[in-house]
């Protein structure tokens, strides 16, 4: 190939598994990986004519400050608040693959994720390529854009067919959020960090979406902390019929017991009359296709965590399964075939289904409220082979399915009767509901509609009743929110976007400011919220991130430049540390009380007084509140702790739950030196010496099998990180390792802990509920 004819094309990608099916489909299955000297790509074509697809895996650049402004302690924060902004190559294999294909080239095709972040993407990309390759060698290839919502054969060859131009102030958009993040970010988290003198692994993370977030759930926790709740009184009689049924007293409640009484007193052992009695019969309407926020509430509520439920969606989306998954649209365009997409699944366990829906007469899709141009609703585009998707990747592709079939399927129907009694000459509401057309709940189970059985009655008909009951109740504080509403609350106010928000949330567990759902603050998650919270700054409110997200709007729409809003942001943010420099004293004493106080793990199971976990660097103490309780224990553990709620079957202090990223849970006892600690601990003995082979966890957070000797032994072995594990008692016929049982859920297997142990290779049988090696 001669170099002056500038034939070759170079496609980039953002992620490798798009990358590999976007060469799959345009090469109609003929392209080759190319691993080779620091380069990573794929290819195919003619000699004359070659096609480079590079995968860059996110980000091949990183922003951040000029290195000499890395020392916390040297560097003044007003002059990190005017620092220009240096960008370092961070994936060096992307950068070299770029480099070295750029050569020759007719035409540069940017095909990243078409949203934002993707545009940026594609942009730093190009700029590598304008800077280090085609300013020295003279060549300009063409640029362009491909553009697809799901990574199947149709979209992506329709897509590198019309191919439009990147956009570039959409790339601004996301560089000025980039900068802003990451000004705001070091300069309060250095200022917040410095003068509570919490430095390394324990500085205190702020951030301009994460703190108005963490301000919320603070400020709902403390409105709980303070409510108090109010008495109040309801009557209920239950009345004989078909079906006996319950009425209430006005349907509202009595704040007076006095009152409560004397109506009580009235009406006790009387039988009614019926004064009003109407049906009406309503709509179950259709739940609106999945945008992000709704597909990450409801995900949470089948129990995968919104960040996890992304990443699964991101791989289904790059597999070719489901279309992009972040998205805002609610509507589903009409460029889509939505017959097409059921005949797919026809092929799948959801065949039944999708032919119920392709059997109605007409379809016609539930709309939401929000219709944009770029991504459709999330819906599946094909489907999987049998067997291909298991665990929360099946739950997750499941609800995505279903949610699409509800959308397409019937309305429901419900027939809602209310009944007004008569007794004594008080008024009594009953009220009834039941499902008549079930329509698109029968395809949809994540969602039920409460059934009260309420029979026909008639005007005037006297109705005995069996049972009369005075109700003392009590007004409740607000909910806290569980991760579904959280999600929602920060759409609607505009904290972070759609791909943003699950990693706001995550970031705010991981740095131990929040724990649980429903989602409650820590107490350094408050004192942090109360000390921002003593001076008049927007840093906890929601408005002023609001307000930078529609200026990043406005960059996108062409109304602003970046360089106006970045420095928009700069000057807000030198008022704001002005005023936190005026309030050291406040902020150093109210986070450090906060950290004496220590977290609640729950309550003491014999002086009923709080249970607190101490964190203090690599150690930490659990102790109860009361003085010369026995739960009074220094312990080394890395992860959240609970209080299990059971006691411990050897010395009959609390077990405790400890929570560790990737891993199951694990109960044990409060005391470290328990024996019910070490029994468990206890998987067998070491081959090389006798030991005892001990459970124990990395400081990378991994748990592995170690030798009770060490350091004079130094036998280990990698452990699988989640299930329960078991000693069996048994040797292994071929290094002597104890052979143990893992447990998760219903699955259950026996092992050798030496990964290539001849044990482990040898196929898997199943006998009873366990399955062992075939020896």
């Amino acid at each position: 190939m001669k170099e002056n004819q500038h034939l070759n094309t170079l496609i980039i990608t953002e992620k490798a598994d798009a990358a590999r099916r976007i060469a799959f489909i345009l090469s109609d299955g003929e392209s080759k990986q190319k691993r080779q000297k620091g380069l990573s790509y794929l290819e195919f074509g003619s000699d004359a004519s070659k096609n480079y697809v590079v995968p860059l895996s996110g980000h091949v650049v990183e922003i951040d400050f000029p290195k000499e402004l890395n020392d916390w302690n040297r560097t003044e924060l007003e002059k990190l608040i005017d620092a220009g902004i240096v960008k370092s190559v961070t994936n060096k294999v992307a950068y070299n693959s770029l480099l070295a294909l750029a050569s020759s080239l007719e035409k540069v095709i940017i095909a990243t994720d078409y949203d934002r972040e993707g545009e940026l993407i594609g942009a730093e990309a190009l700029e590598i390529l304008e800077n280090d390759a085609f300013s020295r060698s003279g060549q300009r290839p063409e640029v362009l854009r491909a553009r697809f919502s799901a990574l199947t054969q149709e979209e992506v060859k329709n897509a590198f067919s019309d191919l439009t131009r990147l956009d570039r102030k959409l790339a601004d958009s996301a560089s000025a959020r980039e900068e802003i993040d990451l000004i705001w970010g070091a300069v309060l988290t250095r200022f917040f960090s410095l003068v509570s003198h919490r430095l390394g692994k324990n500085f205190l993370s702020i951030g301009r979406v994460q703190t108005p977030t963490l301000a919320m759930i603070v400020k709902r926790e403390l409105e709980i902390r303070k409510f108090k709740p109010q008495p109040y009184w309801n009557i209920s009689i239950t009345f004989r019929k078909r079906h006996d049924f319950e009425a209430r007293f006005r349907d509202q409640p009595i704040f007076s017991e006095d009152e409560a009484k004397r109506i009580f007193s009235e009406i006790d052992g009387k039988s009614g009359t019926v004064e009003e009695f109407s049906t009406e019969e309503q709509r179950i309407p259709r739940p609106i296709p999945f945008n992000t926020t709704e597909f990450l509430r409801e995900a949470s509520r089948i129990g995968v965590p919104p960040g996890k439920a992304m990443t699964i969606a991101e791989t289904l989306y790059t597999r070719g399964l489901i279309s992009y998954p972040r998205t805002d649209n609610t509507v589903y365009q009409r460029s889509i075939n939505l017959k097409g997409v059921l005949k797919k699944l026809q092929s799948s366990e959801f065949a039944e289904l999708a032919t119920r829906v392709l059997e109605l007469e007409q379809i016609r899709p539930s709309r939401g409220r929000t219709e944009t141009t770029d991504h459709p609703p999330i819906y599946p585009v094909s489907a999987p082979k049998k067997g291909e998707l298991k665990g929360d990747y099946s739950k997750i592709y499941e609800l995505v399915v279903r949610r699409f079939l509800a959308t397409l399927y019937l309305e429901g129907k419900k027939e809602v009767s209310t009944a007004t009694i008569d007794v004594g000459g008080y008024k009594f509401i009953a009220s009834g509901v039941k499902v008549i057309e079930p329509g698109w709940l029968d395809l949809y189970p994540y969602r039920r509609v409460q059934e009260a059985i309420l029979d026909k009655l008639e005007t005037g008909e006297r109705l005995d009743a069996r049972d009369w009951k005075l109700i003392r109740e009590e007004t409740k504080p607000p909910p806290r929110y569980d991760l579904a509403s959280l999600i929602k609350r920060m759409e609607e106010l505009n904290l972070g976007t759609k791909s943003t928000r699950h990693e706001i949330i995550d970031k705010l567990v991981r740095r131990g400011f929040i724990e649980g759902n429903p989602v409650r603050p820590t107490n350094l998650g408050i004192a942090l919220v109360e000390t921002l919270l003593l001076v008049e700054s927007k840093v906890t409110e929601p408005d002023m991130t609001a307000e930078l997200e529609a200026e990043m709007d406005r960059i996108a729409k062409g109304e602003l430049e970046k360089g106006q809003v970045v420095e928009n942001s700069r000057r807000m943010l030198r008022e704001v540390l002005q005023q936190f420099r005026q309030h050291e004293d406040a902020v150093r004493n109210t986070i450090q009380k906060s950290l004496r106080m220590g977290d609640d793990l729950g309550v003491c199971p014999v002086h009923g007084t709080p249970v607190k976990f101490i964190r203090n660097k690599e150690l930490g103490k659990i102790k109860c509140d009361t003085e010369g309780c026995r739960i009074d224990f220094v312990v080394k553990i890395r992860g959240s702790i609970q209080l299990s709620g059971e006691l411990c079957p050897v010395c009959s202090l609390p077990l405790i739950k400890v929570i560790r990223k990737g891993q199951s849970p694990d109960i044990r006892c409060v005391d470290p030196g328990c024996s019910y600690n070490q029994q468990k601990d206890a998987l067998g003995k070491c081959p090389k010496d006798g030991g005892t082979l001990l459970v124990r966890q990395s400081k990378f957070g991994k748990r592995f099998l170690g030798c009770s000797n060490f350091p004079n032994c130094d036998v280990t072995y990698a452990l699988p990180q989640m299930g329960m594990l078991k000693g069996t008692g048994e040797t292994c016929e071929f290094c002597d390792a104890p052979i143990l049982v893992s447990l998760r859920g219903k699955r259950r297997w026996k092992f050798c802990p030496k990964i290539d142990c001849q044990f482990n290779k040898k196929g898997m049988k199943k006998v009873g509920s366990v399955q062992k090696a075939d020896s």
